[in-house]
């Protein structure tokens, strides 16, 4: 079996134990930080670890469509890894078991996003956030779903996995739901309202598997998925976000 080895940062030195623990078991393993990581690397592998936290795994995962993903957390005591399934305590026994074929997968719903209908290379794992590119501006932009269109002012806009439903998508007011839901959700960051637009009917939906929201936007804009990656949006542009066809093989 080949590996990928996502790290934390390159001038973290990986343990020498932990490097020979996992080149003891593959044939073959590289190395590659999570802030270089390229799409290419991903093209001869059988499996990804991700060694770090929460944002390591995140950016393991933006350009995995089908490899199995271990996600370690190599310090506990300091990450909350709520992404992440073992331990470096635990690292040597679990790829034993991956090699020898006896481990389990759990499917993690992921957004696909398309600007001016190109797809982005990113698979988004938790989020996709759309907003102005000063945070203190309102963002102008339609939203459309089906045959429903509305015009709105807001601070921004958070489509939400059912993983990403415990973080910022539940702090900013959403319902948790299970990383398995075959939909994503969407909620309007403080919409603003005026005697023209006091009675929005989009600020909370369910986008199921076979659906597409567009969003065109009016203001110079960002758009941020996982929080890592970020793109600038052009007034005029048209945003397009669905779920995807390829979730995340998260190790368990």
């Amino acid at each position: 079996m080949k590996a990928l080895v996502v790290c934390k940062h390159p001038k973290e030195q990986m343990q020498k134990e932990i490097k020979e623990i996992i080149e003891n078991i593959f044939s073959k393993v590289t190395y590659s930080w999570k802030n270089t990581l390229k799409k290419q690397e991903l093209s001869d592998i059988d499996i990804i670890i991700s060694i770090g936290g929460d944002g390591t795994a995140l950016s393991a995962s933006h350009f995995n469509e089908s490899k199995p993903l271990l996600a370690v957390n190599s310090s506990p005591e300091n990450s909350v890894g709520a992404l992440t399934t073992t331990t470096i305590e635990n690292l040597k026994e679990k790829l034993e078991q991956i090699k020898s074929g006896n481990f389990k997968t759990e499917n993690l719903e992921r957004i696909e996003v398309q600007i001016n209908n190109k797809p982005i290379e990113y698979l988004a794992l938790n989020e996709v956030f759309i907003a102005s590119e000063k945070a203190y501006h309102l963002s102008r932009y339609d939203i459309s779903l089906g045959n429903k269109k509305e015009s709105q002012r807001s601070s921004g806009i958070i489509f939400s996995t059912g993983t990403g439903s415990t973080a910022w998508f539940k702090s900013a007011g959403g319902t948790p739901f299970s990383p398995q839901s075959k939909f994503i959700k969407m909620i309007v960051r403080e919409p603003y309202k005026d005697k023209k637009n006091n009675n929005l009917e989009m600020q909370n939906l369910q986008i199921s598997e076979n659906d597409e929201i567009e969003i065109t936007l009016f203001t110079k804009s960002v758009l941020a998925i996982d929080s890592i990656r970020e793109y600038l949006i052009s007034p005029g542009d048209k945003i397009k976000i669905k779920i995807s066809k390829h979730p995340l093989k998260r190790i368990i």
